[in-house]
Parts: C-alpha cells; structure tokens; sequence
C-alpha cells in the first residue's frame, strides 16, 4: 500500500535554512537531498530533537536521511541509521511517505537500491505487521 504523497512545505525551508544555516533559493530542487551532508548528521539529529513543527521535521528527516545513506564508513552508516530509524519509529506516520520512498519498495532488487532502503523496508514492515 503506498502512502499518500507528502512534500516538504517552503516555509519549513526557508526556517531550516535560516536555523542550520543551509543555502537556499528557488531555483534548487531536491533541496534537502542535495544539501544533506554527511558530516552534518549531528547537527541535523540535535535540530530534529527540538523541533515541534511537522512540516520542518519532515524536511529535516530527508536531510537526516540522506546524510545517514552518504556515510563514508560502514561503521557511522550503522551508527546513524540506528539513531535514524529510532527517530522514524517514533514519528512514523509523519514520515510514512518518506519511508515508503526510502525503502525503494518498487524495486525487488534490493541490491540494486539505496543501502538504507533494507532498514526502510523493516520500518514499514514492522509497523504493518508484514
């Protein structure tokens, strides 16, 4: 069952930018995957933590997301996928949709998908009881 498509709104944007200090302008687009650095993921966990607003934690995540796939090492790719995925667990129906993506779940190769996708797919898994 696929989700119901989400996006990330310009206002949440515009104040992550400003708050983590992000270039941004109108012309960019995949802005939160192509701005996500790995070397950042713990400013962006510690920015999540005190969010209250659903629209900048659904930016953010993909930002989380994308800087966890980008680790250079095995070792910090487990490490923060394990602090991700207590992060979706805990907001999974916000996140649905960005999981669902994630986890690359029209391809029956998960060889051929993104590394996290096989910790996305045991997201959806277990919260569907599949």
């Amino acid at each position: 069952m696929e989700p119901t498509f989400r996006c990330g709104t310009r206002q949440a944007m515009d104040e992550l930018s400003e708050e983590l200090s992000i270039p941004l302008d109108s012309s960019m687009q995949d802005w939160s995957y192509t701005e996500g650095h790995p070397d950042d993921i713990e400013k962006y966990l510690s920015h999540y933590s005190q969010l209250t607003d659903d629209d900048k934690k659904f930016v953010l995540m993909e930002f989380i997301i994308q800087a966890t796939e980008d680790q250079n090492t095995d070792e910090l790719f487990l490490e923060y996928s394990e602090k991700t995925k207590k992060l979706l667990e805990a907001d999974f129906k916000l996140h649905e949709y960005t999981i669902y993506y994630w986890a690359c779940m029209e391809n029956e190769d998960i060889e051929d998908c993104w590394k996290i996708a096989p910790l996305m797919r045991q997201i959806w898994a277990d919260n569907y009881n599949l």
